[in-house]
């Protein structure tokens, strides 16, 4: 399944409805499709407010693939490349307001990566496995890169 909206960020409950739906498909249980459409959540909304500024005007694309054994999504937006390296979690002893969607994106997703090759702007994949281990919201991620 493929979606493309505009980088207005009251379209994003329509990713979430997306991410929800697909996840539950997969067979992943209510709370852990919550999960998964908040990392995504997170992730669409720092497309918006760092690679394209708060641009309502820009787009940004969702692409979710269901394998055998997990759910693979793909974000690809078309605004500068970002610099992966200074993309962390901040200090969870940093107590604040904000910023801690790349925290809750790489505690609910197993893999996180950006595609170098993608040449017209950005392209995030996530990954999160079908597991009866557990809730993503109380596992962490086994890799990232991003």
């Amino acid at each position: 399944m493929r979606i493309a909206i505009d980088s207005e960020p009251r379209l994003l409950s329509i990713l979430r409805g997306v991410v929800r739906f697909c996840a539950r498909e997969a067979g992943f249980s209510s709370s852990e499709a919550e999960c998964l459409a908040m990392a995504i959540d997170e992730a669409a909304a720092n497309i918006i407010r760092h690679t394209y500024a708060g641009r309502p005007d820009a787009l940004l694309a969702l692409e979710v693939t269901h394998f055998a054994d997990r759910l693979e999504f793909i974000l690809e937006d078309w605004g500068p490349k970002v610099c992966e390296e200074l993309i962390h979690p901040r200090s969870l002893e940093d107590v604040r307001p904000g910023g801690l969607g790349t925290f809750f994106i790489s505690s609910f997703m197993d893999e996180c990566t950006y595609d170098r090759d993608f040449k017209d702007g950005n392209r995030l994949k996530l990954v999160k496995y079908l597991s009866r281990k557990g809730s993503p919201c109380n596992e962490g991620s086994s890799s990232q890169s991003g």
